[in-house]
């Protein structure tokens, strides 16, 4: 029996924020959980709180760094230097930091949809071209074009690539020869590579996530993101590490970030970090994954039974499921089904044309919203 509660529906809409999840309308887009977060988190706000101290964190607090960097060698196996760590606002920030400090207006930022799709508004606001390289679908998961990847990469325009891994909306986890075949052709064309590890804790097979920043032909070509926010479910929140482990593009990155204005530390984000980077806090993320594991076997055995036409992806981060919808009609089709049966998805055009007929669906909520969510799904099919 799991020891954590991930069964009691979590909702804060009485707070004037979060999602309403309703009985009768079931919430099955974006990437909040429906779940609470890691007891230890939720421990370290209230005594925050209660100490009644809000005032601003200096970025390079011992505790926080010694928490960090303890967890990317004992979690994620990599050995990350003190002095690696820059902490900011969030990914997306980070993002749009590294792209002014390191690229020009009317450069080209090479991105890989399907995927986030935030990402192609960053490029855009930051007035920098977006350069598709799409990934290719292979029946039950995608893959790289390598071929068309060291095309772009060749033009001297374009200076960054923004890569994903684990892979949002796939949510699989790129293996380690794809990733050094990246840094190969980084270093070779002297491409930026920024890497949106946010999931990364989330991985289900032990070993499968490499840490780009780890790769021998990367850690002097790289700039890494990782989060709290989709770790411990605390994505309302504003916040990132920024691991840089080269001198000199780590000192551009923090003037950047400077003259951005990123650089603050929320102390409500050193409390989270402090409360989940611990071993109470591991065993939450491992709890959650085997939860995610219960549900995604009963949305598969649903569609099986149910909707044999549908076809699930390789799932291998996250509780977030990516599905090709393309046998049961148009997109439009698709979603006017599922907001009959008051459940809302994520289209998969979304994140690019090339996901266009899929469906991203997001699992982590107690089973009885789950279960009641796909019984009004069947109910609402109605035969051509």
């Amino acid at each position: 029996m799991n020891k954590f509660d991930f069964e009691t529906i979590a909702d804060s809409i009485d707070y004037g924020f979060g999602t309403d999840f309703s009985m009768e309308h079931t919430m099955m887009a974006g990437a909040q959980l429906h779940v609470k977060t890691a007891p230890s988190v939720i421990r370290a706000l209230k005594g925050l709180s209660e100490a009644g101290l809000f005032g601003w964190t200096p970025s390079d607090e011992k505790k926080y760094i010694d928490a960090t960097v303890n967890w990317m060698k004992t979690v994620r196996e990599w050995n990350v230097r003190k002095d690696w760590i820059v902490p900011s606002y969030g990914i997306l920030q980070a993002m749009c930091t590294s792209i002014r400090a390191f690229t020009d207006p009317g450069d080209g930022i090479i991105i890989q949809p399907p995927v986030y799709l935030l990402y192609a508004r960053a490029i855009d606001r930051c007035g920098r071209n977006l350069v598709n390289n799409p990934l290719v679908y292979k029946g039950d998961h995608w893959e790289m074009d390598f071929v068309d990847l060291e095309e772009k990469m060749s033009r001297p325009e374009n200076k960054l690539m923004l890569l994903c891994n684990p892979h949002n909306p796939t949510m699989d986890v790129w293996e380690k020869k794809d990733l050094e075949r990246v840094a190969r052709l980084a270093a070779k064309y002297h491409v930026l590579v920024v890497v949106d590890e946010i999931y990364a804790e989330h991985v289900w097979e032990e070993g499968l996530m490499v840490p780009y920043g780890a790769l021998s032909d990367a850690e002097h070509n790289c700039i890494v993101c990782t989060s709290l926010g989709k770790s411990f479910n605390f994505t309302g929140t504003s916040h990132a590490n920024i691991i840089i482990p080269d001198d000199a593009i780590r000192g551009a990155y923090i003037t950047q970030r400077n003259s951005d204005h990123y650089g603050s530390l929320s102390p409500f984000m050193r409390a989270a970090l402090l409360g989940g980077y611990t071993k109470e806090g591991k065993e939450w993320i491992e709890a959650l994954m085997e939860f995610s594991g219960e549900n995604e076997k009963i949305v598969r055995d649903f569609f099986a039974e149910n909707f044999p036409k549908v076809h699930f992806c390789r799932h291998r981060a996250g509780t977030l499921l990516w599905a090709d919808f393309r046998e049961m009609g148009t997109e439009e089709e698709v979603y006017a089904w599922f907001q009959k049966a008051g459940v809302e998805p994520d289209l998969g055009s979304k994140y690019g044309e090339e996901g266009r007929g899929f469906l991203r669906l997001q699992i982590g909520m107690p089973k009885r919203g789950l279960n009641y969510a796909l019984e009004r799904i069947k109910k609402a099919y109605v035969k051509e």
